[in-house]
C-alpha cells in the first residue's frame, strides 16, 4: 500500500518524499491496483485544477493497472461546487470544468458522513482485488511454462 498526497505539479521525483518515491517504484514495478480517491471540496488543501493534472499525469503512468476513481466527500459537491480562487478559468476545457463537479467518468461518488455509495465502493474493491489476484495468478502460470 503506499500514498501520494497533496501533490503540486508538476513534482518532480527527487522533490518527492520517501512514501511517495515507494508508492511509484512499486505501481511501476509490481503487478497493482490503484484506488485513487479525488477530493473536490475544496478541504484537502490542492485545488481541482491541481488535482485533475496529477491525475491525468498518474492515469497515463500507470495506463496498465487496473483502476478504480472514487471522489470523496460527494455530500459537499452537491451543495457547492467548489472553485478556488486561485484557478485560472479554463472555459475551452470541458474535461477540468466537468472534473471539477464530479471527477472522472465512472468514478464512484461517497461521503463517509452521509453513506452515500460504501456499499458499491466496498464492492467494487472486492473486485478489483479479485481481478488483480486473477492477473497475478496468470502471469504466475505462465511464467511457469
Amino acid at each position: 500500500m503506499g500514498c501520494l498526497k497533496d501533490l503540486k505539479p508538476p513534482v518532480p521525483l527527487k522533490d518527492r518524499n520517501n512514501l511517495e518515491k515507494l508508492t511509484l517504484a512499486v505501481l511501476s514495478h509490481l503487478p497493482t491496483a490503484v484506488l485513487y480517491v479525488h477530493d473536490l471540496s475544496g478541504e484537502c488543501g490542492t485545488s481541482p485544477s491541481d488535482q485533475f493534472s496529477i491525475y491525468k499525469e498518474l492515469r497515463e503512468r500507470f495506463t496498465g493497472h487496473l483502476w478504480l476513481d472514487v471522489v470523496s466527500k460527494c455530500d459537499l459537491l452537491r451543495t457547492s461546487p467548489v472553485v478556488y480562487a486561485t484557478d485560472e478559468p479554463h472555459p475551452s476545457q470541458l474535461d477540468l470544468e466537468n472534473y471539477r463537479k464530479s471527477g472522472p467518468d465512472g468514478a464512484i461518488n461517497v461521503s463517509v458522513k452521509t453513506e452515500e455509495g460504501l456499499p458499491e465502493l466496498k464492492q467494487r474493491v472486492h473486485e478489483l482485488l479479485n481481478l488483480q489476484m486473477a492477473k497475478i495468478i496468470d502471469t504466475g502460470n505462465n511464467q511457469e511454462k
